[in-house]
């Protein structure tokens, strides 16, 4: 061998594949294994032999070749060495195929973390061909680690820049030092450590370090239950009494406290509007606000009076939950145990009494009690007092006191801003539910922050018990996927947004013909998934009137594409997307259900009677007592309108009422009261001659009134007892029973039929059940219109409701509804 020479040549390959103490020199076996590319020098090969006179054992050199990741090299002894044969070959080469397997992998682990720390940081990964280098580590691992080496480089050379720039944004943002910078900032600090660069920007761009979050606010301490609330009011107000050493945990942080607890003990001896004014005003300038201006007005009656204080959503981030911020306060005296009568209806409010007793957070209602306790655990803050005494009430409210009951209230409270919308959610996730970032997380991911389907998570998630991790909906318990009566409470608050069965059946053609990433797709699109499911020719011209519906309900997007054609966008929330798995079955469904133009609605709970030249009965009109039309109808009938005019008007009344938005119902001020007495009476005589053959049995206290108005309470129990009359008069001595009573705040309706009943799908279960089950049938939404009705008059303390529910009846086994209605103050 040349020692001037770079590489073996013939001769010396030829030599050194005849010498038979090859097999004990692991440079030289590495040399004659190593391809062109690797070249090897011929000085260097000398001195590892020279290094090892006489070598080593062949056993030995084949290991130590595999942990060095030679693995051609230690094929190359396994295959050709005649001092390993037996188990003592079979061992090796076991141990020689899983060493290459691993390196396969470690390779393909390496490419993935560099793509994954490249993704973190939001730079563009190395592109590296990692089938190629997982083929290159099956020969030897030194022949991939040079090329990965230089690919972590370049990454790391890509994302320099990113994290200064990032962590000089940090230093800035937490540059002030308050509490809320060293809160958000130990998050911030935590992903910037970790290289999660991308998420740390969207941290400090929704959750700015030093804006208020709620993990940064200060938490009362907790009430050590071996204290007596009095007890330790007494140590407050009487300083030369002996006070135990553990008293000063509790001491108040300012004369605001000290001032407060004053007024507080007045109340033990004092019912009069001056000392109900007095702990207004001491509880509001405690708050922060001005303070000085409440006026006390005695409840009749009682030992209370109503008066009102300012300052709990005067905190940063919390003013945006509150349009006054003035909350009502009804303070009691001495001897005030119950709270006055008639408060169900109100708007949240805050109750406070010497001798009332704190509620323990199981059933929110319109009044929040602020006990002795939770003042004593409030006076001991420095800082932060509105948000925590915030928490303390928001708690006993129902999650409408921060949210409103509508979807345009609650997308008024989170505003325009995205990441203001996300700041205010987390306040409303935590203030009212209790819930961390990871609960508001689920949500956004759910609902894209849509307000309607937002707004239905959020009430269904009060009924949920808060844990003291993040909530419900956790990474643990499969997310909120796997929540079925969420996800079906959500899809019928969607499918109810659709406002006709044309729109139902676009938003489905939409979801199924969209692209899955970006939600996309073209009107033309659209109208060919329709033509391929539909079974009539008329149905894309139908379904594509229904397109204007679903964007005026948020449920679609339109925008002008290239060359002036109309792009639409389905907003895809995660809900919206899990819905998009079944999207093909339920375009199919929906296009079943459009009715043939101009022919008649029957059956189930459908419209009776289409937009055709049928004249509309007496009993039918009730359908329509909510829209406009109707009126003009009965005015036109009765002027001898033609068939032809009648027609246009009934026309006109379905499109409204398919159209009607339930919340444009509601009037602005309280739900004017309707006597359900006389209505169930003309109801009922209507009913009987509709459906001649059955029997009817209504009873209903004479001065029962609920807080609906009458004509929309007339449209509900119309399409009620018209299902029940319908499933009645099929059967043989069909009967319908209407039972009425108070169960206040609730005034409850229940409504049983001798009929047939629901589909066993649907028992037990709420009318939305029962609507999905109806549109399978070939069934209109009379019921489940009727339900989204009386939804839009739900109240802090009742859910306004209309369900299916469990008869025991001996007799009546067909349907069983019952319609939970606000009762009005007026009522029994």
């Amino acid at each position: 061998m040349s020692a001037e020479g770079t590489h073996a040549g013939a001769v010396d390959r030829a030599l050194l594949e005849d010498w038979p103490g090859r097999f004990r020199y692991p440079g030289v076996l590495i040399a004659l294994t190593a391809g062109p590319e690797e070249p090897w020098d011929a000085a260097e090969l000398a001195r590892s032999v020279l290094a090892r006179i006489g070598g080593r054992p062949p056993r030995v050199v084949c290991t130590e070749l595999i942990e060095q990741g030679e693995f051609d090299a230690a094929e190359y002894l396994l295959a050709g060495c005649p001092e390993l044969r037996g188990h003592e070959a079979g061992a090796l080469g076991r141990r020689l195929r899983a060493a290459r397997s691993a390196a396969e992998e470690d390779v393909r682990q390496r490419v993935a973390a560099l793509r994954r720390r490249a993704t973190a940081a939001g730079v563009a990964p190395q592109e590296v061909d990692t089938v190629e280098l997982a083929a290159r580590a099956r020969r030897r691992t030194a022949a991939v680690d040079g090329e990965l080496a230089r690919a972590g480089r370049a990454v790391e050379e890509r994302l320099a820049p990113v994290e200064r720039e990032l962590r000089d944004l940090f230093a800035r943002q937490a540059g002030d030092g308050s509490p809320a910078a060293g809160a958000g900032g130990g998050r911030v600090g935590a992903l910037l450590d970790a290289g999660e660069l991308v998420a740390a920007r969207t941290l400090m761009q929704r959750e700015p370090i030093g804006s208020p979050i709620p993990e940064s606010a200060a938490r009362p301490p907790l009430w050590d239950d071996r204290w007596d609330p009095e007890d330790v009011l007494e140590y407050h107000l009487n300083p030369s009494a002996a006070r135990p050493p553990e008293f000063a945990t509790w001491a108040c942080a300012d004369d605001g406290g000290a001032a407060l607890l004053a007024a507080y003990d007045l109340l033990n001896r004092d019912d009069s509007a001056a000392a109900a004014e007095a702990f207004a005003d001491a509880f509001g300038r405690f708050l922060g606000a001005e303070g000085g201006g409440a006026v006390a007005h005695r409840v009749p009656g009682t030992r209370f009076h109503l008066t009102y204080f300012d300052g709990l959503f005067g905190g940063e981030g919390l003013s945006g939950l509150h349009p006054t911020g003035r909350v009502d306060l009804y303070v009691g005296g001495p001897g005030a145990q119950a709270l006055p009568p008639g408060l169900a209806g109100q708007a949240p409010h805050v109750a406070v009494a010497p001798g009332l007793a704190a509620q323990e957070y199981t059933d929110r209602q319109a009044t929040a009690v602020l006990s002795l306790r939770d003042l004593l655990r409030l006076v001991v803050l420095h800082r932060d007092r509105p948000a925590a005494a915030l928490a303390v009430v928001a708690r006993q409210w129902p999650v409408s006191a921060l949210v409103g009951r509508r979807a345009a209230d609650l997308a008024g409270v989170l505003g325009q801003e995205p990441a203001a919308a996300w700041r205010t959610l987390r306040w409303i996730a935590h203030l009212s539910l209790g819930y961390g970032p990871d609960a508001a997380q689920a949500m956004e991911n759910c609902t894209a922050m849509d307000p309607g389907s937002l707004g239905v998570m959020l009430r269904y998630a009060e009924h949920l018990a808060a844990d003291s991790g993040s909530g419900p909906w956790s990474a643990e318990g499969s997310g909120w996927q796997r929540d079925a009566a969420l996800v079906h409470a959500l899809r019928e608050e969607l499918v109810g947004r659709c406002g006709s069965p044309e729109a139902e059946a676009a938003w489905w053609a939409a979801l199924a013909a969209c692209d899955p990433a970006d939600g996309q797709l073209s009107r033309e699109n659209l109208l060919l998934t329709v033509e391929l499911y539909a079974d009539r020719p008329e149905a894309p011209r139908r379904v594509a009137g229904g397109l204007r519906e679903l964007v005026a309900a948020g449920l679609l997007a339109a925008d002008e594409g290239v060359g002036g054609e109309e792009r639409l966008r389905v907003p895809l929330s995660g809900i919206a997307r899990m819905l998009r798995a079944d999207a093909d079955q339920q375009v199919a469904g929906a296009l079943a259900r459009l009715r043939p133009s101009g022919a008649p609605r029957s059956g189930g709970d459908a419209e009776e009677g289409a937009a055709g030249e049928e004249a509309l009965s007496v009993w039918e009109r009730n359908r329509f007592a909510t829209v406009p039309s109707a009126a003009r109808y009965g005015e036109a009938e009765a002027a001898g309108a033609d068939r032809g005019a009648l027609a246009a008007l009934r026309a006109e009344a379905e499109r409204e009422l398919h159209g009607q938005d339930p919340e444009e119902l509601v009037p602005d001020g309280r739900a004017p009261g309707t006597e359900l007495a006389p209505l169930l009476s003309a109801l009922e005589a209507q009913c009987r001659a509709r459906y001649p053959g059955i029997r009817m049995d209504v009873r209903c206290p004479s001065a029962l009134r609920a807080g609906v108005p009458g004509p929309v309470l007339r449209a509900v129990l119309f399409e009620v007892l018209d299902n029940a009359g319908r499933a009645a008069a099929a059967v043989e001595g069909g009967l319908v029973q209407v039972v009425a009573t108070s169960e206040s705040p609730e005034a409850l309706v229940e409504v049983q039929d001798s009929g047939s009943g629901l589909p066993a799908a649907s028992r037990g279960r709420r009318v939305f059940a029962l609507s999905a089950a109806g549109r399978q049938e070939g069934r209109s939404g009379g019921l489940h219109r009727a339900r989204r009705f009386l939804r839009a008059f739900a109240t802090p303390s009742v859910e306004a409701e209309l369900e299916v529910f469990q008869s025991s009846h001996p007799t009546l086994t067909g349907a069983a509804l019952r319609l939970v209605l606000p009762e009005h103050p007026g009522g029994t």
